[in-house]
């Protein structure tokens, strides 16, 4: 039996990859408003236990500010100076605390290694003279599979509803440039079965589209699609069902 529907979900591909980038939230060009601060770490993920990085802000230290620097903490990891010295490190000229200066450094002190599965905080501080501290900036770090990361891939699915050709269409965004994807069906007990998706790749930008086929064995019922970025272990959800009793979604 053909299934002439199959074929269309093929050839969708391509356009879904476009769907993938445009659903990416971007920044207005017509706004005048002020970036929100935000913490950037380069690169982008690494190893839990003794991958290097930069860090920094985007946004200079307030007015009065002498030095800077950055804090990571977390489950098993208390509040730690992360490229800087704990007493601070001289702003450089255009006052924004940047790590670069004095180069890469563990993101993880060797001494208190990270939970797996757990997120941490990374935060950008600026110090005044007289030692005052005030939060300038901060992001988020999750731990996966012994690979720490930054970021923050979603993956959508077309239908989330997939019936009983077993087949869906997903695209995905923001994982880590030309790495490979994995996915998997996570049941509500956390059981997983891994799922096909092809192709797996993304482009430079992070983003691919796939189409999802979903084993014989997997029975009706709710669940989780994850999909995870090979080398950054990054992970992106969404719900889905499987229903059988439909033909399509």
């Amino acid at each position: 039996m053909k299934f002439p529907r199959t074929r269309a979900l093929v050839a969708a591909l391509v356009p879904l990859a476009t769907v993938a980038a445009l659903a990416a939230p971007t920044a207005s060009a017509n706004t005048t408003a002020a970036p929100k601060p935000t913490v950037t770490v380069t690169p982008n993920y690494g190893a839990a236990n003794g991958g290097t990085a930069v860090a920094k802000a985007n946004v200079p230290c307030p007015e009065g500010s002498t030095a800077f620097r950055f804090m990571i903490a977390g489950p098993n990891v208390s509040p730690s100076p992360f490229g800087t010295s704990r007493f601070g490190t001289a702003l450089p000229a255009d006052g924004i605390p940047d790590t670069s200066v004095i180069g890469e450094r563990t993101l993880f002190p060797s001494s208190r290694q990270p939970v797996n599965g757990a997120a941490y905080t990374l935060d950008a501080e600026c110090m005044d003279a007289a030692s005052n501290i005030t939060k300038l900036a901060t992001t988020t770090v999750k731990v996966n599979e012994g690979v720490w990361t930054t970021l923050t891939p979603v993956v959508y699915a077309l239908p989330t509803k997939i019936g009983a050709l077993r087949i869906s269409l997903v695209a995905f965004t923001g994982f880590a440039g030309g790495e490979a994807v994995t996915g998997a069906l996570r049941a509500a007990d956390g059981t997983t079965v891994p799922v096909t998706l092809q192709p797996q790749g993304t482009d430079a930008q992070g983003r691919g589209a796939a189409l999802l086929q979903v084993p014989a064995s997997v029975a009706d019922g709710s669940y989780t699609l994850v999909v995870t970025g090979s080398a950054s272990k990054a992970v992106a959800e969404i719900p889905v069902t499987l229903d059988t009793t439909r033909v399509w979604w």
